[in-house]
């Protein structure tokens, strides 16, 4: 540990289920330990799942699945008429 380099040291504590208290506890205790940072990062678990709730059904989810195959289909199709040397002739800027 250096004496004067602030962060010199590094220390992760986990908590199964933090409260104000035990949070505000563990800092006191922190700085009267000298502890030079009381804290860089704050995480906690998640309350349940992102995707839980979010009342997508599977309808929805076919009907955006089959609206993004169509979409890729037209980028496909647009793609053959991008100027290139096998159908230099088919291009607009390139027939003159």
């Amino acid at each position: 540990r250096g004496a004067y380099i602030c962060q010199s040291q590094s220390l992760n504590l986990f908590m199964e289920n933090p409260t104000s208290e035990k949070l505000s506890s563990m800092h006191f205790y922190g700085w009267k330990s000298g502890l030079k940072t009381g804290m860089y990062y704050l995480r906690s678990k998640a309350a349940s799942s992102a995707l839980k709730g979010l009342g997508m059904d599977a309808a929805k989810l076919k009907e955006l699945e089959k609206s993004g195959k169509e979409v890729m289909e037209e980028i496909n199709a647009n793609e053959a008429a991008i100027c290139s040397i096998e159908n230099g002739d088919d291009c607009e800027m390139c027939s003159g």
